[in-house]
């Protein structure tokens, strides 16, 4: 009887590390934690609008009350 339990001893850290090594633990990370509240990469920074403009002035799509109306606008 004493050493029915002697199994569940082994199972347990086994079952313990292969849920940190899949990542699957319930939405924890490898250490037990949750990462729901940590920062997050922000957004790839897209063209700098204000250098958009300057583009379309020298190609002549916009004439520079145009852009003038456009910086004012981003600023």
């Amino acid at each position: 009887m004493m050493f029915l339990w002697l199994p569940f001893l082994f199972l347990i850290p086994f079952a313990m590390m292969w849920m940190m090594r899949s990542g699957n633990g319930g939405g924890m990370g490898c250490c037990g934690m949750s990462h729901a509240g940590t920062a997050q990469t922000p957004p790839a920074a897209g063209p700098d609008p204000i250098e958009i403009a300057r583009q379309r002035l020298a190609r002549g799509e916009i004439d520079s009350a145009q852009f003038e109306e456009i910086r004012r606008a981003i600023s």
